[in-house]
């Protein structure tokens, strides 16, 4: 059965850098992990200022180009019945259509949810990617990504066939939770689950506690 793998969270825990270490060896091996915020900036710092002047119409084409390739790869995958690997945020409904494709299609989807206590760790995490030469995100959209991804995820939980939960917060990443078909395969203890955790998925709780 085909696979659609897909790395999610807050801004700052680590989708890029250590997202791709929590999926199976042999699809990290075989399957590149589309990343749409990279491909923006390289696209954005090819166009500006060399071919575009204008730093508001590269933004735009750098935008539209990733559009395209997402909407591209996600169609060769789905025409080949071949698994497929990105990571994004998915704060609302629209950024869930991909998933519910795939999952139409037949096939399983696993999701890696990477999270961290406060949005200010998030802020702190992107102001020192920023320094280092990273890509900014303002603050009203890390405190958007924060919250919107755990809603959307506690709303879409029925659509994920294998979930796992990992706090990024401290230097020692604590997976707190792996689920498989509606099944609690392993879960740190009720008193080691962070507040944001308790707080925002309400749904992943019961499972828990069941």
């Amino acid at each position: 059965m085909p696979a659609l793998y897909i790395i999610t969270g807050s801004n700052g825990a680590g989708k890029s850098s250590i997202g791709p270490e929590y999926l199976p060896t042999q699809i990290r091996e075989l399957y590149p992990v589309f990343d749409g915020d990279l491909l923006f900036v390289r696209k954005q710092r090819e166009l500006f200022p060399e071919q575009i002047p204008s730093p508001k119409e590269a933004r735009k084409l750098a935008y539209e180009f990733v559009s395209d390739t997402f909407d591209r790869l996600v169609e060769e995958a789905l025409d080949r019945n071949d698994t497929f690997v990105y990571e994004g945020h998915f704060t609302n409904d629209a950024t869930w259509f991909t998933p519910k494709r795939f999952k139409d299609a037949g096939y399983e989807v696993h999701l890696i949810f990477l999270g961290v206590k406060t949005p200010e760790i998030s802020h702190l995490r992107v102001t020192d990617r920023v320094n280092d030469g990273g890509h900014y995100v303002d603050r009203l959209t890390i405190e958007s990504n924060f919250y919107g991804n755990l809603e959307k995820l506690n709303q879409y939980l029925d659509l994920i066939d294998h979930l796992t939960i990992i706090d990024t917060s401290g230097i020692k990443h604590s997976t707190l939770v792996i689920i498989s078909y509606g099944k609690v395969k392993s879960a740190v203890a009720p008193h080691e689950l962070p507040q944001w955790f308790i707080t925002y998925l309400p749904r992943v709780m019961v499972l828990i506690y069941s």
